[in-house]
């Protein structure tokens, strides 16, 4: 038992040294980076460098052959279609960030605090799973030989597996993990409604990825397997459409937040902001259990997104029964009921100890950031509901609700993974003993959530010339005016990128303040 031990340890040692940390930029490491946030770092780049190269190619096939159209086969066409293996990367990166916060409030010391070795390595290992289920993706296309898809085939298996397990495996050790030296704290209520959000989470993914996987690989060029509804030009990701897999993320994100400034500052959520969370998590996961249920039941005649398995968002309501009709009106109300309670909850923490009565501490940037992009994310997908409902009373302008809540859904894709990076950096804080990261990396934060809110407005703007085609007939100044906002949300989006790339540079490069 020793030496596997002791073969770990070092196995974990040499990842540390050339996978991430300061050591492998050249810089002195007195605290080195966690291998949470290592593994996070990695997922980051992995996540926004695709979706930037898809961005790239489509803009640059626009402006140099002005073609709309995607070639399946195209280098463009397969990267959009192998964005599909990145939907689970966010919820990947925030349960590695949980397990490393959980560690630290047993131990009591953000410097001290570790996962077990074992739960670390498996960190490791789903990160490298989640690269090889999209490399698979991307080389394993039409035209290929039988042997190689084949091959790609139990690559993308044993890669899905391996994902499955060490994210199982880092969730137990959350569970498991005792302190050393004291009683051991139980799991709060925002750690239990982020671990049974991710389990779900993964179930029903695993579930429609086990159904669909087959199809796909017969006819790579359908929509089955893919998780993009839409067949228009302009939406080239393959993001998750149906509600039951768009809110578990950032819900997760929320509650690990929270979690981070419970444990950085001693404080609690009060009685009334925990039920929240477990009604919102309650009612998410019975969405769940219905949408994987009617995708089951649905799935010989249907693509990866069924109507029932959409819900009201993005399935068309006249199908549905007056029984189907209440059940998502009644989950999602309570959804974002308990949402909007838990970010009412935030501000007002209180502290663990009973003899401390001084009023809490402000919110963190990052704090703000998550709770500002919480807000603009469900408040996207409320349009996107109000749009299906008025589908069929409102004519043109229910047209523009729908088209204006796919362009908002686009420009909000990265923003559970972006929540993912600034939690990260102020965990990194933490960790080298300081309140709050460094000030240019807190102004990026900002930067980035701007960009976001950003490029959400320019697209209710450019959308709205769907109400009857009428903005497209009107004059120049008008079209100039389109393009101007066309031409803001796209310097937004690089604006985007490159604080998150600033932000990956503070995580990796934060170094604790000497002293004098």
């Amino acid at each position: 038992m020793f030496g596997v031990d002791a073969a770990a340890q070092h196995l974990e040692e040499v990842l540390r040294l050339h996978f991430g940390g300061n050591e492998a930029l050249g810089l002195p490491s007195s605290v080195p980076v966690a291998p949470a946030l290592r593994c996070t770092i990695l997922l980051t780049s992995l996540f926004f460098s695709v979706f930037l190269a898809v961005i790239s190619l489509r803009i640059s096939r626009m402006f140099l052959s002005g073609r709309m159209e995607v070639p399946t086969n195209s280098v463009e066409g397969r990267l959009a279609k192998a964005t599909e293996a990145l939907s689970v990367v966010p919820v990947v990166a925030i349960l590695m960030i949980a397990t490393r916060l959980r560690a630290i409030q047993l131990a009591g010391d953000a410097r001290f605090g570790a996962p077990p070795i074992w739960a670390q390595l498996c960190m490791y290992g789903a990160t490298f799973a989640c690269f090889c289920r999209f490399l698979t993706d991307v080389f394993c296309f039409r035209n290929e030989s039988e042997e190689m898809t084949l091959a790609a085939t139990g690559i993308r298996h044993t890669a899905t597996a391996t994902l499955f397990l060490c994210s199982a495996a880092i969730v137990i050790s959350t569970l498991i993990m005792e302190a050393k030296s004291a009683d051991t704290e139980p799991l709060g209520a925002m750690m239990q409604c982020m671990l049974t959000l991710a389990v779900a989470y993964f179930l029903e993914t695993g579930v429609r990825e086990a159904f669909c996987r087959p199809r796909k690989l017969e006819d790579p060029s359908s929509s089955y397997g893919s998780f993009s509804p839409a067949s228009h030009e302009e939406d080239v990701f393959a993001l998750p459409a149906q509600i039951s897999l768009q809110f578990p993320p950032m819900l997760c994100v929320l509650y690990v937040a929270i979690a981070l400034r419970a444990v950085q500052l001693h404080l609690e959520p009060r009685l009334w902001a925990n039920c929240a969370m477990y009604l919102t998590t309650i009612a998410t996961i019975i969405q769940q259990a219905r949408a994987t249920t009617a995708f089951v039941q649905k799935e010989g005649k249907s693509s990866l997104l069924g109507d029932e398995a959409a819900g009201p968002a993005l399935g068309r309501m006249e199908s549905f029964d007056d029984k189907s009709k209440l059940f998502w009106s009644v989950t999602t109300s309570c959804i974002y009921v308990g949402t909007l309670l838990t970010l009412l909850s935030v501000a007002g923490m209180e502290s663990k100890s009973s003899l401390e009565t001084s009023t809490p501490a402000p919110l963190s940037t990052a704090m703000c950031c998550v709770m500002a992009l919480t807000v603009v994310y469900f408040g996207s997908y409320l349009l996107l509901t109000a749009g299906s409902l008025l589908r069929r009373f409102m004519g043109n302008w229910a047209q523009w609700a729908q088209s204006t809540a796919s362009g908002v859904q686009r420009s909000l894709a990265f923003a559970p993974m972006l929540c993912v990076m600034m939690i990260g950096v102020r965990m990194r804080a933490m960790q080298i003993g300081v309140r709050d990261p460094p000030y240019w990396a807190q102004c990026c934060m900002l930067v980035a959530t701007t960009a976001v809110i950003t490029q959400v407005t320019c697209s209710i703007l450019t959308e709205s010339q769907a109400v009857g085609g009428q903005i497209v007939d009107k004059d120049a100044v008008t079209k100039l005016f389109l393009l101007s906002v066309l031409g803001i949300r796209y310097v937004a989006s690089a604006v985007l990128f490159f604080s998150v790339a600033s932000l990956m540079v503070s995580l990796a490069w934060m170094q604790p303040v000497l002293e004098a």
